[in-house]
C-alpha cells in the first residue's frame, strides 16, 4: 500500500507540468506559512493573467523546496482560496463554449488544469512524511487527504466544464488519495472547510464520493449551470454513498468502483462478474436515490426549491429536469444493448438555413425587403434560360458541408465520433441534420465530450417527424407581410403533433405567418414552445383561415 502513495506523488510530478511547459522556476517568495500568508494577501487577483503567473510560480517554486510537511500542508491551504477564485475568473473564458475550444478558451482551460495540479502536487509530496509517520502531521492527516481529494474533485469539475473526459492517470491519482485514506484508517473523520460552507459530513469519503457522482452524472450531457448546481448539491448528498470493501445485500443497482483503475464509478445491476479482487469498493445508492425522488415528488406537488435545500436560485422546472437526470445516471441501468457495429453517418450543422439546405436540396432564397428581386438569373428564367439555377448553393455548400461521423445510430439516438474536428464547432441543443443510407433527419445534440486524444463525441437525439421545407412569412396586424425566414415543418407522427422549427426568438404566442409554397396559400398560428434549443425553436402551431 505504501508503494501506492509513493506512485502518487510521482504522478502528481508529472501532472504539475503540461506538455510544452519549460518555464523556470521562480525563486520561492516565503519561507514559512506566516511570510506565505503576507505573499498570498498581496496577490493582484483584479488582473488574473499577473496573479495566475505568481501563483503558478510559487507553487512549482515550493513543489522545489525543502520546506517542512506541516507549513507545506499550511500554505496549500492558503493558496486554496486564490485557486478558486482565479478559477472562477477562467471558467467565464472556457465554459460551456462550443467545441473544439478556440486558442484563448483552452489556454484558459489549460490554465485552470495546471493551478489545481500545481496545488494537488503540494499534498503529495506531504504524502511521504505521512507514511513514514511525521508527528507535525500527525493530527491533520484526514484534513491533509480530504483536502487532496477535494482538490482531485475540482480536477474532475474543470473537465467537465470543458466538456474533457479526465484521462487514466487523474483517476488513479484520485483513488490512490482515497486508498491511503483507507490505509490510514480515516475515511470518516470529520474535517471542516470554510469553502464549502453548506456540506454536510464533510469527510474523505464523502469527497472521493462527491468526485465519483460528478462523473458517474455524465456531465457532458449537462449545461454549465446544470454541473455547478450538481457541485452544489453533492456538498449536501455524497456522504449518502459510502465505498465498502465488501459487498452487501441490495435489491438495487450498485456504484462498482475500482481503485487500481483508469475510470470512475460504474452503476451496474449487480456486481457479479467485476474484476479488481481486493481494489473493489462497492457503493449502495438507495439513500440517495430516495432524497433524489423525494425532491421531485415534492416539486410536483408545489414546494420550493427553497424548502427542499436546492437553492432559492433555480426555478423548479429546471430543478425537476436536473433531478430527474440525476436519478436516471445514479440509480437506473440501462439495458444492456449489443455492442453495435460503428458505421458511417453525415451530418451538418449551422443552423436553420443550413438544415433548408440539406432537407430541401437547395439554399434559402432571401427577397429584399422593399420588394425588389435583385437574382440576376431571373431574366433567364423568364426566357426559359435556367429555370432552376441557384446561384447560392455552391457558397451553401461551402459554408455546411456534410462530415463524415462514425458510431452506432438508432431510430430516435445516435453516438458518433470524430477525430478531425472538421468545420463546426459543436455545443448543446444545437440543431442537427444527419443523413444515413440516404435517409435525411432532423434533430438535436444531446451531449458533447472531448476524449484525452482529442476525439470529439456526440449524442444527438433525432426527431421522427418527416421533414419539409419551407419559407414562411410574419403577417403583420396591418395584413402586410415581413420577408420570408427559413423553417422545417416536421410532420406529425404517433407521439407528436407537427411542429415547425425556426430560427431563435421567432416565437410570439398567436403570431400568424404564411408559408410560401406552391398550391393553396396556408396560415399558421404560433400556439406554445414545444423545444428552445440553442440555435433554433420548434413550435406547435393550428391553421388559420387564410383569409384572416
Amino acid at each position: 500500500m505504501q508503494d501506492v502513495a509513493v506512485e502518487a506523488v510521482g504522478d502528481a510530478e508529472v501532472a504539475d507540468q503540461p506538455e510544452g511547459t519549460s518555464a523556470p522556476v521562480p525563486e520561492l517568495a516565503f519561507t514559512d506559512a506566516a511570510s506565505a500568508t503576507r505573499w498570498m494577501k498581496a496577490l493582484p487577483l483584479s488582473s488574473v493573467a499577473q496573479a495566475y503567473d505568481a501563483l503558478l510560480g510559487q507553487l512549482r517554486a515550493l513543489t522545489a523546496s525543502d520546506i517542512g510537511p506541516r507549513d507545506r500542508a499550511t500554505i496549500a491551504e492558503l493558496a486554496r482560496e486564490p485557486v478558486v477564485h482565479l478559477h472562477a475568473e477562467l471558467v467565464r473564458r472556457y465554459a460551456g463554449r462550443p467545441q473544439p475550444l478556440d486558442e484563448r478558451e483552452a489556454d484558459a482551460a489549460d490554465q485552470a488544469v495546471a493551478l489545481w495540479q500545481a496545488l494537488w502536487i503540494q499534498y503529495s509530496v506531504c504524502l511521504r512524511p505521512l507514511l513514514e509517520g511525521s508527528t507535525e502531521l500527525k493530527g491533520v492527516k484526514a484534513k491533509l487527504l480530504q483536502r487532496a481529494l477535494y482538490v482531485g474533485k475540482q480536477l474532475i469539475v474543470v473537465h467537465a466544464l470543458a466538456r474533457r473526459i479526465p484521462n487514466a492517470e487523474l483517476w488513479q491519482e484520485l483513488h490512490a488519495y482515497y486508498r491511503l485514506a483507507e490505509m490510514l484508517d480515516c475515511t470518516t473523520a470529520g474535517v471542516s472547510d470554510h469553502l464549502m460552507p453548506d456540506a454536510e459530513g464533510l469527510s474523505c469519503y464523502s469527497t472521493y464520493s462527491h468526485a465519483l457522482l460528478l462523473a458517474l452524472a455524465d456531465p457532458y450531457a449537462l449545461t454549465v449551470r446544470q454541473i455547478e448546481l450538481t457541485d452544489r448539491w453533492l456538498g449536501q448528498w455524497a456522504r449518502k454513498l459510502f465505498p465498502y470493501a465488501k459487498q452487501r445485500e441490495s435489491e438495487g443497482p450498485i456504484v462498482v468502483i475500482d481503485l487500481e483503475g483508469k475510470h470512475g464509478a460504474v452503476l451496474a445491476a449487480t456486481a457479479a462478474g467485476a474484476q479488481g479482487g481486493t481494489a473493489l469498493r462497492y457503493g449502495y445508492p438507495a439513500k440517495l436515490s430516495t432524497s433524489v425522488r423525494g425532491r421531485i415528488k415534492r416539486l410536483a406537488g408545489g414546494a420550493s426549491t427553497a424548502e427542499l435545500e436546492l437553492g432559492d436560485d433555480v426555478a423548479a422546472e429546471a430543478a425537476t429536469a436536473l433531478l430527474t437526470h440525476l436519478d436516471m445516471h445514479w440509480h437506473q441501468v440501462s439495458g444492456s444493448a449489443k455492442r453495435k457495429r460503428s458505421k458511417a453517418v453525415e451530418i451538418a450543422a449551422g443552423g436553420i438555413e443550413s438544415a433548408y439546405l440539406r432537407v430541401g436540396g437547395k439554399s434559402f432564397r432571401k427577397v429584399d425587403p422593399l420588394g425588389r428581386d435583385t437574382d440576376p438569373t431571373k431574366y433567364l428564367q423568364t426566357v426559359g434560360g435556367i429555370s432552376d439555377f441557384d446561384r447560392r448553393r455552391e457558397e451553401a455548400e461551402r459554408n455546411w458541408p456534410w462530415e463524415k461521423w462514425y458510431g452506432s445510430c438508432e431510430w430516435r439516438d445516435a453516438s458518433v465520433r470524430r477525430k478531425d474536428p472538421g468545420a463546426y464547432h459543436w455545443f448543446l441543443d444545437q440543431l442537427v441534420v444527419m443523413r444515413e443510407e440516404g435517409e435525411t433527419r432532423l434533430g438535436h445534440v444531446t451531449r458533447v465530450a472531448v476524449e484525452p486524444d482529442g476525439t470529439i463525441a456526440l449524442a444527438l437525439r433525432l426527431w421522427a417527424g418527416r421533414a419539409h421545407v419551407f419559407g414562411v412569412r410574419l403577417v403583420n396586424p396591418n395584413h402586410t407581410e415581413e420577408p420570408p425566414v427559413p423553417a422545417v415543418i416536421l410532420e406529425a407522427t404517433p407521439e407528436e403533433p407537427t411542429t415547425l422549427v425556426m430560427s431563435p426568438r421567432a416565437f410570439l404566442p398567436n403570431r400568424v405567418m404564411r408559408c410560401d409554397e406552391a398550391g393553396p396559400i396556408r396560415k399558421l398560428r404560433l400556439t406554445r414552445i414545444v423545444q428552445r434549443g440553442g440555435d433554433f425553436e420548434r413550435v406547435a402551431f393550428e391553421d388559420v383561415d387564410p383569409d384572416f
